[in-house]
């Protein structure tokens, strides 16, 4: 019973799901100024005084990626229940530690050069954390 609305609800999103038509009260807020396209795709720019438009580049080489290294891979298994508690490692909860640590990172880094990533980027919040999280401090 609980899927009953499912179907007629999923109907009801994939009807709206085109790109809102031109509307001359809303040319000051919209972003479309093609008139005659309803498709995303087809979209042209708005331009104004001062405005310089900046296209994407031709060619993506250089891409960046943000790796959640707690949940990348668990290289170091024994790091996990640093307390000894039960319910601070569970691999199904997205609230607790997932395990994953700097030894995981280092034996994927075939596999992440694989995937074309050029740069690692390392931005720590915390400049000493070893008070916060014994296990890092190894």
């Amino acid at each position: 019973m609980k899927w009953g609305f499912t179907g007629p609800l999923l109907a009801l999103l994939a009807a709206t799901a085109a790109g809102w038509p031109y509307d001359e009260s809303l040319v000051d807020y919209n972003l479309n100024v093609n008139k005659d396209t309803t498709n995303p795709a087809e979209y042209t720019h708005a331009e104004w005084k001062g405005h310089e438009y900046n296209p994407s580049p031709k060619s993506w080489r250089f891409p960046f990626y943000t790796l959640f290294i707690d949940r990348f891979v668990n290289g170091d298994p024994t790091n996990d229940n640093i307390n000894g508690s039960l319910f601070e490692h569970d691999l199904n909860s997205n609230q607790m530690r997932h395990g994953g640590d700097a030894a995981g990172l280092v034996d994927t880094l075939d596999y992440l050069q694989g995937m074309g990533i050029k740069v690692g980027s390392n931005d720590l919040r915390v400049v000493s954390c070893y008070w916060c999280l014994p296990h890092m401090a190894d």
